[in-house]
């Protein structure tokens, strides 16, 4: 059901790596790790409404614009930092504002973002205690739908019954293909 949905508005957008730490191996982009791409649309007041995560192959500019075309809706106004992949946004349809990330100058530039990708690998790690990069896109699914629906809290049960009923039944190779 969440890719019947867009996010919109002003949305940050920013990518993450997942994986458990290699000893000796390097941290951050070019790294062997998972690749996931995360957008965050806000509110008017700059707090979180709606989180969608991807995982990628790569981080290249034509990897990135065709996320963004699948997840966020044309003419939002996309906040990024200044990762060069990214310069590709502004001829996708969207508006680009990329800065600099540096939490001591500008401690709300990602912010929510950032919080959400630690508490999105805390859930994994805690909940999980790991888990095969296989089955990443559906826990990452699973995350972002009880984030979606946060506020939903007396609706919750009855929309997911609703959803079930209505949902065509997949088997356990189709879900594990």
């Amino acid at each position: 059901r969440d890719s019947q949905y867009f996010l919109s508005g002003i949305v940050e957008l920013d990518d993450s790596m997942f994986g458990a730490p290699t000893e000796g191996g390097k941290r951050g982009r070019g790294t062997d790790k998972t690749k996931v791409v995360v957008g965050l649309s806000l509110n008017k007041n700059g707090h979180p409404l709606y989180v969608k995560m991807e995982v990628v192959d790569d981080l290249k500019s034509q990897t990135l614009a065709d996320v963004a075309n699948r997840i966020i809706e044309d003419g939002s106004t996309i906040n990024t930092d200044l990762f060069k992949s990214y310069n590709a946004l502004k001829g996708a349809g969207f508006q680009h504002e990329p800065k600099e990330f540096n939490p001591k100058d500008n401690p709300d530039h990602l912010h929510w973002l950032h919080t959400i990708v630690s508490n999105v690998k805390a859930f994994i790690a805690g909940t999980y205690h790991g888990l095969d990069v296989k089955h990443l896109q559906a826990y990452l699914n699973e995350y972002a739908y009880r984030f979606n629906r946060r506020k939903f809290k007396g609706e919750l049960f009855n929309r997911l019954l609703h959803c079930c009923a209505n949902t065509p039944t997949i088997t356990y190779s189709e879900l594990t293909a």
